[in-house]
Protein backbone atom coordinates (compact mmCIF):
# COMPACT_ATOMS: atom_id res chain seq x y z
CA UNK A 1 0.00 0.00 0.00
CA UNK A 2 1.01 3.74 -0.68
CA UNK A 3 0.41 6.41 2.01
CA UNK A 4 -0.97 9.81 -0.02
CA UNK A 5 -3.13 12.38 0.61
CA UNK A 6 -6.28 12.59 -1.22
CA UNK A 7 -9.22 15.10 -0.54
CA UNK A 8 -8.01 16.12 2.18
CA UNK A 9 -6.80 12.90 4.38
CA UNK A 10 -4.37 10.45 3.79
CA UNK A 11 -4.92 6.76 2.79
CA UNK A 12 -3.75 3.61 2.27
CA UNK A 13 -4.20 3.36 -1.91
CA UNK A 14 -2.76 0.33 -3.32
CA UNK A 15 -1.61 1.93 -6.63
CA UNK A 16 2.01 2.85 -7.26
CA UNK A 17 3.67 6.69 -7.28
CA UNK A 18 4.92 6.06 -10.65
CA UNK A 19 1.51 5.29 -12.32
CA UNK A 20 -0.43 7.36 -10.20
CA UNK A 21 -2.56 10.33 -11.76
CA UNK A 22 -0.54 13.15 -11.35
CA UNK A 23 -1.62 16.78 -9.76
CA UNK A 24 -2.78 17.93 -13.19
CA UNK A 25 -4.51 14.44 -14.12
CA UNK A 26 -5.97 14.39 -11.03
CA UNK A 27 -7.44 17.86 -11.52
CA UNK A 28 -8.83 16.64 -15.19
CA UNK A 29 -10.34 13.30 -14.33
CA UNK A 30 -12.58 15.10 -11.78
CA UNK A 31 -13.57 18.39 -13.49
CA UNK A 32 -16.44 16.85 -15.70
CA UNK A 33 -18.13 15.82 -12.18
CA UNK A 34 -18.19 19.26 -10.84
CA UNK A 35 -18.45 20.58 -7.45
CA UNK A 36 -19.51 17.23 -4.92
CA UNK A 37 -19.18 15.66 -1.40
CA UNK A 38 -16.49 13.26 -0.35
CA UNK A 39 -16.49 10.82 2.07
CA UNK A 40 -15.60 7.80 4.01
CA UNK A 41 -16.63 5.00 5.93
CA UNK A 42 -15.35 1.66 7.00
CA UNK A 43 -15.11 -1.59 5.07
CA UNK A 44 -15.86 -4.55 6.83
CA UNK A 45 -12.51 -5.67 5.38
CA UNK A 46 -9.59 -5.29 7.95
CA UNK A 47 -11.54 -1.95 8.21
CA UNK A 48 -10.64 -0.32 5.33
CA UNK A 49 -11.45 3.42 4.55
CA UNK A 50 -13.95 3.16 1.41
CA UNK A 51 -14.56 6.33 -0.54
CA UNK A 52 -17.76 7.41 -1.63
CA UNK A 53 -19.20 10.91 -3.41
CA UNK A 54 -22.34 12.83 -2.65
CA UNK A 55 -23.64 14.57 -5.57
CA UNK A 56 -26.70 17.04 -4.56
CA UNK A 57 -29.01 19.03 -7.08
CA UNK A 58 -28.86 22.70 -6.65
CA UNK A 59 -31.11 23.68 -4.10
CA UNK A 60 -30.06 21.37 -2.03
CA UNK A 61 -33.68 19.75 -1.19
CA UNK A 62 -33.85 16.55 -3.10
CA UNK A 63 -37.05 14.87 -3.80
CA UNK A 64 -35.39 11.68 -3.82
CA UNK A 65 -31.96 9.43 -3.46
CA UNK A 66 -29.90 7.09 -5.53
CA UNK A 67 -27.49 5.42 -4.63
CA UNK A 68 -25.08 3.51 -7.02
CA UNK A 69 -22.91 0.82 -7.39
CA UNK A 70 -20.20 0.45 -10.15
CA UNK A 71 -19.08 -3.12 -11.87
CA UNK A 72 -16.13 -4.67 -10.65
CA UNK A 73 -12.73 -2.66 -12.30
CA UNK A 74 -14.60 0.20 -11.86
CA UNK A 75 -14.88 3.07 -9.81
CA UNK A 76 -17.36 6.27 -8.71
CA UNK A 77 -15.16 8.52 -10.71
CA UNK A 78 -14.88 7.30 -13.99
CA UNK A 79 -16.41 9.48 -16.38
CA UNK A 80 -15.83 10.38 -20.32
CA UNK A 81 -17.30 13.72 -22.21
CA UNK A 82 -18.07 13.00 -25.42
CA UNK A 83 -17.53 15.70 -28.56
CA UNK A 84 -20.87 16.64 -28.02
CA UNK A 85 -20.86 17.29 -24.73
CA UNK A 86 -22.68 14.31 -23.18
CA UNK A 87 -21.27 11.94 -20.72
CA UNK A 88 -20.76 8.57 -19.83
CA UNK A 89 -21.45 6.05 -17.02
CA UNK A 90 -21.29 8.63 -13.37
CA UNK A 91 -21.06 11.78 -15.53
CA UNK A 92 -24.22 10.78 -17.13
CA UNK A 93 -25.96 9.67 -13.85
CA UNK A 94 -25.28 12.95 -12.70
CA UNK A 95 -26.66 14.63 -14.98
CA UNK A 96 -29.52 12.67 -15.09
CA UNK A 97 -30.17 12.60 -11.62
CA UNK A 98 -29.70 16.05 -10.34
CA UNK A 99 -31.27 17.29 -13.50
CA UNK A 100 -34.14 15.96 -12.11
CA UNK A 101 -34.12 17.22 -8.75
CA UNK A 102 -32.69 13.67 -7.02
CA UNK A 103 -29.76 13.31 -5.09
CA UNK A 104 -27.04 10.80 -5.94
CA UNK A 105 -25.14 9.19 -3.95
CA UNK A 106 -21.78 6.20 -5.14
CA UNK A 107 -19.03 4.61 -3.06
CA UNK A 108 -15.45 2.83 -4.40
CA UNK A 109 -15.24 -0.50 -3.41
CA UNK A 110 -12.98 -2.07 -1.61
CA UNK A 111 -9.72 -2.05 -3.48
CA UNK A 112 -10.90 0.14 -6.30
CA UNK A 113 -10.78 3.71 -6.86
CA UNK A 114 -9.65 5.72 -4.17
CA UNK A 115 -10.90 3.31 -1.92
CA UNK A 116 -8.38 1.34 0.42
CA UNK A 117 -7.56 -2.46 0.01
CA UNK A 118 -5.83 -4.84 -2.29
CA UNK A 119 -6.06 -3.41 -6.23
CA UNK A 120 -9.06 -5.08 -7.87
CA UNK A 121 -9.52 -8.07 -5.06
CA UNK A 122 -13.04 -9.13 -3.88
CA UNK A 123 -12.23 -11.40 -1.11
CA UNK A 124 -15.93 -12.54 -1.28
CA UNK A 125 -19.02 -10.94 -2.99
CA UNK A 126 -20.55 -11.36 0.80
CA UNK A 127 -18.40 -8.71 1.79
CA UNK A 128 -19.09 -6.21 -1.07
CA UNK A 129 -22.66 -7.11 -0.07
CA UNK A 130 -22.03 -5.78 3.42
CA UNK A 131 -20.21 -2.55 2.13
CA UNK A 132 -22.91 -1.67 0.38
CA UNK A 133 -25.78 -2.53 2.77
CA UNK A 134 -23.64 -0.48 4.74
CA UNK A 135 -23.22 2.79 3.01
CA UNK A 136 -26.96 2.38 1.97
CA UNK A 137 -28.39 2.38 5.45
CA UNK A 138 -25.89 5.20 6.04
CA UNK A 139 -27.43 7.45 3.11
CA UNK A 140 -30.62 6.83 4.25
CA UNK A 141 -29.99 7.62 8.00
CA UNK A 142 -28.11 10.94 7.04
CA UNK A 143 -31.43 12.68 5.50
CA UNK A 144 -33.20 11.22 8.48
CA UNK A 145 -35.09 8.78 6.45
CA UNK A 146 -37.38 11.26 4.94
CA UNK A 147 -36.49 11.06 1.42
CA UNK A 148 -37.46 7.66 -0.63
CA UNK A 149 -34.50 5.38 -1.53
CA UNK A 150 -33.88 3.49 -4.86
CA UNK A 151 -30.48 1.59 -5.26
CA UNK A 152 -28.96 1.04 -8.18
CA UNK A 153 -26.34 -0.95 -10.08
CA UNK A 154 -24.29 -1.98 -13.44
CA UNK A 155 -22.93 -5.35 -14.33
CA UNK A 156 -21.84 -6.73 -10.54
CA UNK A 157 -22.69 -3.92 -9.15
CA UNK A 158 -26.27 -4.67 -10.65
CA UNK A 159 -25.89 -8.75 -8.97
CA UNK A 160 -24.71 -6.51 -5.85
CA UNK A 161 -27.71 -4.39 -6.25
CA UNK A 162 -30.15 -7.36 -6.43
CA UNK A 163 -28.63 -9.34 -3.41
CA UNK A 164 -29.03 -6.10 -1.60
CA UNK A 165 -32.47 -5.54 -1.89
CA UNK A 166 -33.56 -9.01 -1.03
CA UNK A 167 -31.87 -8.70 2.02
CA UNK A 168 -33.86 -5.65 2.72
CA UNK A 169 -37.36 -7.35 1.44
CA UNK A 170 -36.15 -10.07 4.48
CA UNK A 171 -35.28 -7.74 6.84
CA UNK A 172 -36.81 -3.30 6.63
CA UNK A 173 -34.11 -3.50 9.19
CA UNK A 174 -31.38 -3.72 6.97
CA UNK A 175 -32.32 -1.29 4.64
CA UNK A 176 -33.69 3.04 4.26
CA UNK A 177 -36.71 3.87 5.98
CA UNK A 178 -37.96 4.74 2.79
CA UNK A 179 -36.68 2.23 0.24
CA UNK A 180 -38.49 1.98 -2.88
CA UNK A 181 -36.82 -0.15 -5.20
CA UNK A 182 -34.33 -0.51 -7.34
CA UNK A 183 -32.67 -0.11 -10.91
CA UNK A 184 -30.47 -2.77 -12.74
CA UNK A 185 -28.60 -2.19 -16.04
CA UNK A 186 -27.17 -5.57 -17.15
CA UNK A 187 -26.93 -7.22 -14.03
CA UNK A 188 -24.30 -10.23 -14.08
CA UNK A 189 -27.13 -13.42 -13.58
CA UNK A 190 -25.87 -15.51 -16.14
CA UNK A 191 -22.08 -15.47 -17.20
CA UNK A 192 -19.72 -17.50 -19.05
CA UNK A 193 -17.62 -20.45 -17.10
CA UNK A 194 -15.09 -22.93 -18.01
CA UNK A 195 -15.17 -26.75 -18.40
CA UNK A 196 -17.39 -28.24 -15.87
CA UNK A 197 -14.08 -30.06 -13.88
CA UNK A 198 -11.82 -26.78 -15.03
CA UNK A 199 -14.48 -24.77 -12.42
CA UNK A 200 -14.96 -27.62 -9.81
CA UNK A 201 -11.01 -27.28 -9.54
CA UNK A 202 -10.73 -23.44 -9.83
CA UNK A 203 -13.45 -22.55 -7.42
CA UNK A 204 -12.55 -25.51 -4.64
CA UNK A 205 -9.04 -25.89 -4.93
CA UNK A 206 -6.69 -22.97 -6.84
CA UNK A 207 -9.61 -19.93 -5.26
CA UNK A 208 -9.59 -21.00 -1.99
CA UNK A 209 -5.89 -21.90 -1.71
CA UNK A 210 -4.06 -18.59 -3.88
CA UNK A 211 -7.23 -15.83 -3.55
CA UNK A 212 -4.62 -12.79 -4.85
CA UNK A 213 -3.30 -15.31 -7.29
CA UNK A 214 -3.66 -13.78 -11.01
CA UNK A 215 -2.45 -17.12 -12.82
CA UNK A 216 -0.71 -16.60 -16.45
CA UNK A 217 -3.62 -18.38 -17.73
CA UNK A 218 -6.47 -16.20 -16.94
CA UNK A 219 -8.48 -14.72 -19.73
CA UNK A 220 -8.95 -11.01 -20.13
CA UNK A 221 -12.84 -10.66 -18.62
CA UNK A 222 -13.40 -9.52 -22.26
CA UNK A 223 -11.84 -6.53 -25.01
CA UNK A 224 -12.91 -3.34 -24.61
CA UNK A 225 -14.46 -3.36 -28.39
CA UNK A 226 -16.84 -5.84 -27.03
CA UNK A 227 -18.05 -3.68 -24.19
CA UNK A 228 -18.03 -0.50 -25.94
CA UNK A 229 -19.69 0.56 -29.43
CA UNK A 230 -19.28 4.31 -29.28
CA UNK A 231 -15.74 4.67 -30.94
CA UNK A 232 -15.07 7.56 -29.34
CA UNK A 233 -15.55 5.76 -25.92
CA UNK A 234 -13.43 2.76 -26.59
CA UNK A 235 -10.82 5.18 -27.99
CA UNK A 236 -10.84 6.85 -24.41
CA UNK A 237 -10.57 3.42 -22.94
CA UNK A 238 -7.93 1.85 -25.11
CA UNK A 239 -5.82 5.06 -23.75
CA UNK A 240 -2.92 3.31 -22.25
CA UNK A 241 -2.33 5.99 -19.64
CA UNK A 242 -6.28 5.46 -18.15
CA UNK A 243 -5.74 1.65 -17.79
CA UNK A 244 -1.83 2.51 -16.15
CA UNK A 245 -3.31 4.45 -13.76
CA UNK A 246 -4.69 1.45 -12.21
CA UNK A 247 -7.92 3.76 -10.72
CA UNK A 248 -10.16 1.21 -13.37
CA UNK A 249 -9.07 -1.80 -14.39
CA UNK A 250 -11.51 -3.11 -17.58
CA UNK A 251 -10.02 -5.96 -19.40
CA UNK A 252 -7.50 -6.71 -16.77
CA UNK A 253 -7.40 -10.32 -15.94
CA UNK A 254 -9.34 -11.22 -12.60
CA UNK A 255 -7.38 -13.14 -9.17
CA UNK A 256 -8.38 -16.08 -8.82
CA UNK A 257 -10.39 -15.01 -5.70
CA UNK A 258 -12.48 -12.19 -7.44
CA UNK A 259 -13.47 -14.43 -10.51
CA UNK A 260 -14.66 -16.92 -7.72
CA UNK A 261 -16.43 -14.44 -5.98
CA UNK A 262 -18.16 -13.04 -9.16
CA UNK A 263 -19.44 -16.46 -9.81
CA UNK A 264 -21.03 -17.16 -6.51
CA UNK A 265 -22.66 -14.09 -6.39
CA UNK A 266 -23.90 -14.95 -9.98
CA UNK A 267 -25.01 -18.47 -8.46
CA UNK A 268 -26.63 -17.02 -5.75
CA UNK A 269 -28.51 -14.46 -7.22
CA UNK A 270 -30.04 -17.25 -9.48
CA UNK A 271 -31.33 -19.73 -6.65
CA UNK A 272 -31.26 -17.69 -3.81
CA UNK A 273 -32.07 -13.73 -4.86
CA UNK A 274 -34.78 -14.04 -7.62
CA UNK A 275 -36.57 -16.80 -6.91
CA UNK A 276 -39.60 -15.03 -3.76
CA UNK A 277 -38.10 -11.57 -5.07
CA UNK A 278 -40.89 -9.23 -5.27
CA UNK A 279 -39.25 -5.73 -4.72
CA UNK A 280 -40.29 -3.00 -7.08
CA UNK A 281 -38.01 -2.62 -10.31
CA UNK A 282 -36.77 -0.88 -13.46
CA UNK A 283 -34.10 -3.30 -15.66
CA UNK A 284 -32.13 -2.49 -18.75
CA UNK A 285 -30.40 -4.94 -20.66
CA UNK A 286 -28.63 -4.56 -24.41
CA UNK A 287 -29.53 -7.04 -27.00
CA UNK A 288 -25.59 -7.33 -28.25
CA UNK A 289 -23.78 -7.27 -24.73
CA UNK A 290 -21.06 -9.83 -25.37
CA UNK A 291 -20.09 -9.27 -21.00
CA UNK A 292 -23.29 -10.26 -19.94
CA UNK A 293 -25.87 -13.02 -21.17
CA UNK A 294 -29.27 -11.18 -21.68
CA UNK A 295 -30.50 -14.17 -20.45
CA UNK A 296 -30.04 -13.60 -16.93
CA UNK A 297 -32.38 -10.49 -16.94
CA UNK A 298 -34.79 -12.60 -19.23
CA UNK A 299 -34.91 -15.01 -16.14
CA UNK A 300 -35.42 -12.49 -13.84
CA UNK A 301 -38.67 -11.17 -15.37
CA UNK A 302 -39.90 -14.42 -15.74
CA UNK A 303 -39.32 -16.11 -11.95
CA UNK A 304 -39.84 -12.68 -9.75
CA UNK A 305 -42.60 -12.22 -7.70
CA UNK A 306 -42.62 -8.52 -7.99
CA UNK A 307 -46.27 -7.07 -9.60
CA UNK A 308 -46.48 -6.56 -13.47
CA UNK A 309 -47.00 -3.04 -12.62
CA UNK A 310 -43.89 -2.47 -10.13
CA UNK A 311 -41.31 -3.60 -12.75
CA UNK A 312 -40.23 -2.97 -16.40
CA UNK A 313 -37.96 -4.22 -18.73
CA UNK A 314 -36.23 -2.18 -21.64
CA UNK A 315 -34.41 -4.13 -24.31
CA UNK A 316 -31.85 -2.11 -25.63
CA UNK A 317 -31.73 -2.92 -29.43
CA UNK A 318 -28.22 -3.10 -30.43
CA UNK A 319 -26.52 -2.16 -27.04
CA UNK A 320 -23.41 -3.82 -25.70
CA UNK A 321 -22.30 -4.10 -22.45
CA UNK A 322 -21.79 -0.54 -21.12
CA UNK A 323 -25.67 0.62 -21.52
CA UNK A 324 -24.00 4.26 -20.31
CA UNK A 325 -22.03 5.51 -22.98
CA UNK A 326 -24.31 4.78 -25.41
CA UNK A 327 -25.71 7.54 -27.74
CA UNK A 328 -29.07 6.98 -26.42
CA UNK A 329 -27.88 6.95 -22.78
CA UNK A 330 -29.41 10.32 -22.09
CA UNK A 331 -32.75 8.80 -23.37
CA UNK A 332 -32.38 5.53 -21.51
CA UNK A 333 -32.06 7.43 -18.11
CA UNK A 334 -35.04 9.13 -18.93
CA UNK A 335 -36.90 6.22 -18.71
CA UNK A 336 -35.69 5.24 -15.81
CA UNK A 337 -36.80 8.85 -13.95
CA UNK A 338 -40.24 8.69 -15.61
CA UNK A 339 -40.30 5.04 -13.82
CA UNK A 340 -39.44 6.72 -10.42
CA UNK A 341 -42.16 9.41 -10.69
CA UNK A 342 -44.81 7.02 -11.70
CA UNK A 343 -44.19 5.61 -8.20
CA UNK A 344 -44.58 8.86 -6.80
CA UNK A 345 -40.89 8.32 -5.62
CA UNK A 346 -42.14 5.64 -3.08
CA UNK A 347 -43.39 8.49 -0.54
CA UNK A 348 -46.65 6.74 -0.07
CA UNK A 349 -44.34 3.93 1.91
CA UNK A 350 -42.24 3.51 5.14
CA UNK A 351 -39.97 0.60 3.76
CA UNK A 352 -43.02 -1.48 2.96
CA UNK A 353 -42.71 -1.99 -0.65
CA UNK A 354 -42.17 -5.66 -0.25
CA UNK A 355 -45.53 -6.17 1.33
Amino acid sequence: MVKRTIFGVERDIDIGDDVFPSPEEFAALEAPMGEHTHGWFDSCIDGAKLHYREFIPKGGKPDAIVVFINGVTSHSGEIFVKKNGQKTSVGLLIDTFNGANIALYSHDNYGHGYSEGDRFYIPSYESNLQDYLKFIKMVGDKNKGELPVYIMGISYGGTLTLHAARKIQDDPSLGPKKFSGCILACPAIIGDLPPFPVYQILRYILAPLFPKWTPFFMPNPISPDRIWSDPEVLEMHRNPRMTEMRLAGEGEPFRLGTALSLVVSLDEARFKVIPGFNVPFYLMHGTEDHGVKIEGSEYMWSTVDTPIDSREFVHVEGGFHDLFSLPESYDLMEGVVKWMKKSNYGTSTDNTVMT
